[in-house]
């Protein structure tokens, strides 16, 4: 029972909540327990993780907001960006059209970068997460193809950016002594912003419920997700599409929860013609529901004999579709934005 004082509606509303979640967790614990002695830990631990979460996704995710009263908030917000150099509202690219016309990778924002096999959509990733730590912000990597060594010297190839070895050097260690690697790594990332990576080294099973552990866990402010098809589904989806609409939704929420902007690989289904443009909304894997959670879409195509990877928006919800060329070279980690392709026209 709520005792009675004088107090503002929202007191009681506020205990009410905290009340009929008390009686939830105890429940929660109780067939937990129950679970313990018929069945053992596994299926206990997952009937905990699981009705915990879905408590939290239940209770306290939506924020009211009165915008007549709350202006000062937002001049505050943006007088603190007009005074620094972080104008933006997301987190930066560094790549111009995604900064200056989508405005970074904004708290919340769902993104899903796709493209066919082989199509650098990984090595895509992986930059936007080490220009994003370059700028001060922790990236976080959850990878369920590499292990942590064939992700990390990917990630100091990008960083390195071709001034004192190649991915190929670090791969099959030759190219380099290993104090100059010692050397370089020690000048990179002393006093450096955290850069949180997770493998699937040891892991179990990897579902949304570990994701959202690892959020709450390092507090990123740019998640990536390689890649979407090879997370498993916590609320054990029948098909292959209800599996991918199920992870969809969720990623979708925890971006919103935590306010952190995600970045989910995502596959494509091969068709014809595939081979000579980037692949269309109608061609994500198994589900629709990844265009539809989506803040932005990135299409990437990397021909061949070429160092051109073409990159355009499939869908963004609050700028006009952008479209550019980053030429690079993975290997080096050497890359620069372009707008026109090898026979000079543009988009």
């Amino acid at each position: 029972m709520l005792s009675t004082k004088d107090a503002p509606l929202g007191y009681y509303i506020d205990e009410a909540v905290k009340q009929s979640m008390a009686k939830n967790v105890r429940a929660n614990i109780a067939k937990a327990i129950e679970l313990l002695n018929d069945s053992g830990p596994v299926a206990a631990m997952n009937h905990m993780s699981s009705s915990s979460n879905k408590l939290m996704r239940e209770t306290g995710v939506l924020r009211d907001t009165n915008l007549s009263l709350d202006y000062k908030e937002r001049i505050q917000d943006f007088q603190n960006r007009y005074n620094t150099d972080k104008h933006i509202l997301g987190v930066p690219s560094l790549i111009k059209p995604i900064d200056e016309i989508y405005g970074g990778f904004q708290p919340g924002d769902f993104v899903v970068l796709m493209g066919w096999t082989g199509s650098k959509k990984t090595w895509l990733s992986l930059l936007l997460a080490c220009n994003a730590w370059r700028m001060g912000y922790k990236p976080l990597i959850i990878s369920l193809e590499m292990n942590k060594f064939q992700m990390g010297y990917r990630l100091d190839t990008l960083i390195n950016g071709g001034e004192s070895f190649t991915n190929d050097d670090l791969t099959h260690a030759r190219g380099i002594s290993p104090d100059v690697y010692e050397s370089w790594a020690e000048r990179t990332f002393a006093d450096a912003p955290p850069f949180y990576l997770v493998t699937s080294e040891g892991i179990e099973s990897a579902n949304q419920y570990m994701v959202e552990a690892k959020i709450d866990q390092y507090g990123p402010d740019l998640v990536i997700l390689d890649y979407h098809g090879l997370f498993e589904d916590a609320r054990r989806g029948g098909t292959e599409t209800e599996k991918a609409k199920n992870l969809s939704k969720d990623f979708k929420k925890l971006s919103v929860k935590y306010g952190v902007a995600t970045i989910d690989v995502a596959a494509v289904t091969m068709s014809d013609g595939h081979g000579d443009r980037p692949p269309t909304l109608d061609e994500v894997a198994w589900s629709k529901q990844l265009a539809y959670d989506s803040d932005l879409v990135l299409a990437i195509h990397s021909p061949e004999n070429t160092t051109l990877s073409q990159v355009v928006t499939r869908k963004t919800r609050r700028c006009p579709p952008f479209a550019f060329y980053l030429d690079w070279d993975v290997n080096a980690g050497t890359w620069q934005e372009r707008y026109e392709g090898n026979n000079g026209t543009e988009f």
